[in-house]
């Protein structure tokens, strides 16, 4: 069941908020609990903590040193914006009388892979089961998905109401269809790595510090097919699938299907089905006493080898063992050159996301790429002309590039954009009128009115929010 409710989380649509500067204040604040007022809703520390714990989390791995005070002050302002805006168009949903109704949620439930049996159909037993593996109840889970569905409507409604006339359209072709040039910063991962000479204590450190990367216990490397189980089915059932397990079994020996492909057509792990039922290496004694027998019937079985049918919390499974690995305890010598290789990559990486991360701040500042490359050692190269579909020239396979590029305008910049190993920052230097007619264009680009909408529904969004926070007379308490 690894990573089935995850799976469901980014089915739903994300909404896309924007950053301003917010003025933080202590006045107006009676209760010390909360840390925004939007009009008649608040924002506690508890909500808040919700959403900033994980994003804190995720910044301390990002980054080898700890974040700075100023990294940290800035991700709070930002969870917090985030969190002023979604109140905002929950306001705007009351207003507006929308409400997500019973039968539309149930209806997303319904869609959900994770939540469906072998015939495709909604499983209350194996919803139930979903939920439980990952410690939630219905009811948190459903109030969680009808806030992002009243959310997704909310928004859909607010950017239903951008319109624009087939002049706008072929106006819009045109200023796509422009020539540009632009200043641009390159930083390649694999250059950096080249620079980064650790001394033999610094690899030392960190090999004891990641002694776990090159050590292992006994592991075997496996795929199942699980047919799912809620625990309390009648025998029958239960006969039932096993039955079909061993059918599936005979299909693989007699080899007319493959594992994968049995594992894509019939489990019920949404973590692994589409995997073709590949749960990747597990090490002895890693799975809990839960799966203590599901783990020795593993560690029994040869590669290649397919188990019979094995029972678990989750239900009924088939295993085949495709590889298997003795207990091994590294030696730095042995592993030296996998340490540095490790050492600099990571190191490397830090390195451009920390440069990245500070030229992104100069930029927004409206410093020029010039000035702002240069305070932090980088180097300014200038491309020749391109469009949106020609790529950017002595940037191999950069027609992505040259079409995230296409509608700056002279001194918009973007960054970082991810090519290969190499983030880079652009920033448009000049335009020309391109050689198309609008007619040519609005036909070769099918789906210009469609970036057209986006383009003004994002600015109008963004408008909207700006306006609504006036309106509402927000106010944010954020300290330290």
């Amino acid at each position: 069941m690894h990573g089935v409710l995850w799976t469901l989380v980014f089915v739903f649509v994300s909404f896309i908020f924007f950053s301003w500067g917010m003025k933080f204040s202590g006045s107006d604040r009676q209760d010390p609990n909360i840390l925004a007022k939007i009009g008649e809703e608040t924002v506690t520390y508890a909500e808040f903590n919700k959403t900033y714990q994980p994003a804190v989390e995720r910044l301390y791995k990002m980054k080898d040193e700890n974040p700075t005070s100023e990294e940290i002050k800035k991700l709070k302002e930002e969870v917090l914006d985030n969190l002023v805006d979604e109140a905002i168009l929950r306001q705007t949903a009351s207003n507006l009388g929308l409400t997500v109704h019973e039968d539309e949620l149930m209806g997303v439930l319904q869609r959900q892979n994770a939540f469906q049996d072998e015939n495709g159909k909604f499983d209350k037993k194996k919803y139930y089961q979903v939920l439980e593996a990952n410690q939630l109840t219905p009811e948190q889970f459903e109030s969680s998905q009808k806030d992002q569905l009243l959310l997704q409507k909310i928004r859909t409604v607010l950017m239903d109401g951008v319109l624009f006339t087939p002049d706008d359209v072929k106006n819009f072709a045109v200023f796509l269809n422009r020539d540009l040039k632009a200043s641009y910063v390159s930083m390649d991962v694999s250059e950096y790595e080249k620079k980064i000479s650790p001394s033999d204590s610094d690899l030392q450190s960190y090999y004891q510090a990641n002694k776990s990367r090159y050590d292992h216990p006994e592991r075997a490397k496996i795929q199942h097919v699980l047919l799912s189980l809620q625990g309390n089915e009648s025998l029958q059932d239960q006969d039932k699938a096993k039955n079909s397990l061993e059918d599936y079994r005979k299909q693989i020996l007699s080899k007319k299907s493959t594992f994968k492909e049995i594992a894509k057509k019939y489990s019920q792990d949404g973590g692994s089905k589409d995997k073709g039922g590949d749960l990747g290496w597990i090490s002895r004694n890693s799975l809990g006493q839960d799966l203590k027998d599901f783990e020795q019937a593993v560690f029994k079985l040869k590669k290649g080898e397919i188990s019979q049918p094995l029972k678990t919390k989750y239900g009924y499974h088939i295993v085949q063992l495709e590889d298997r690995e003795g207990e091994y305890k590294s030696t730095f010598t042995e592993v030296r050159s996998k340490v540095l290789a490790q050492y600099q990559k990571e190191k490397a990486a830090q390195k451009v996301l920390a440069l990245s991360e500070q030229l992104a701040e100069k930029l927004k500042n409206k410093e020029p790429m010039e000035k702002a490359a240069a305070a932090l050692g980088l180097t300014v190269s200038e491309t020749t002309w391109f469009n949106r579909s020609s790529g950017i020239p002595k940037l191999k396979d950069s027609k992505d590039l040259s079409e995230e590029l296409a509608d700056l305008y002279p001194a918009d910049w973007k960054g970082p954009l991810n090519h290969g190993q190499t983030e880079l920052f652009f920033q448009v230097a000049e335009t020309r009128e391109g050689g198309k007619s609008p007619e040519e264009i609005v036909k070769d680009t099918p789906d210009i009115s469609q970036r057209l909408a986006s383009q003004r529904q994002e600015v109008w969004l963004k408008d909207f929010l700006t306006d609504q926070r006036k309106k509402l007379k927000v106010k944010t308490f954020l300290n330290g």
